[in-house]
């Protein structure tokens, strides 16, 4: 029970600290998380708790790409983190969803509350994705709108994702 507070407790921390910016690779981590992040999401709501995992997801993929791995890659470690801690939870992906195929309103407000955490994060990433994706850089002005917007940004990926269109 410590092991697994102390997981929750350095996870919740990377998310509004500078100084945790570890993000796991390797296939057994993923297990580690799903088996040992469990949150009280009874007391929480399943909305909350999968508020919380979208943003961790989301910090998790700036903290890559500021760790100098590839948008790809950084993605695929945010995907993974996001089915490990769903799974561990039991909270199903699809139960985030409308009928729409848009994320429901109060998970949206708390994610793009939660993603400022990792504000310093992504303003760090902005540029190097930028980079990565069009080979130009990126001014000062788009990496101040794209980080303020950047909460958005995941969430209407996600929704991308559901719908089936391109991302």
């Amino acid at each position: 029970m410590k092991r697994s507070l102390f997981t929750l407790l350095i996870l919740c921390s990377s998310l509004s600290m500078n100084a945790l910016k570890a993000v796991p690779e390797k296939p057994e981590q993923f297990d580690q998380l799903e088996k040992e992040l469990s949150l009280p999401c009874s007391e929480f709501g399943e909305e909350s708790c999968t508020a919380r995992f979208i943003a961790m997801s989301a910090c998790t993929f700036v903290f890559g790409i500021n760790q100098g791995k590839p948008i790809g890659e950084s993605m695929d470690i945010a995907d993974g983190l996001f089915v490990a801690i769903m799974r561990g939870n039991k909270i199903k992906p699809i139960s985030m969803f409308n009928e729409e195929g848009d994320i429901k309103p109060e998970i949206r407000k708390e994610v793009k509350d939660r993603v400022r955490f990792c504000k310093d994060a992504t303003e760090e990433a902005i540029p190097k994705i930028v980079s990565e994706k069009t080979g130009e850089e990126a001014t000062p002005e788009f990496i101040t709108v794209a980080t303020r917007s950047y909460g958005e940004w995941w969430l209407r990926t996600l929704e991308a994702l559901r719908k089936g269109r391109k991302i």
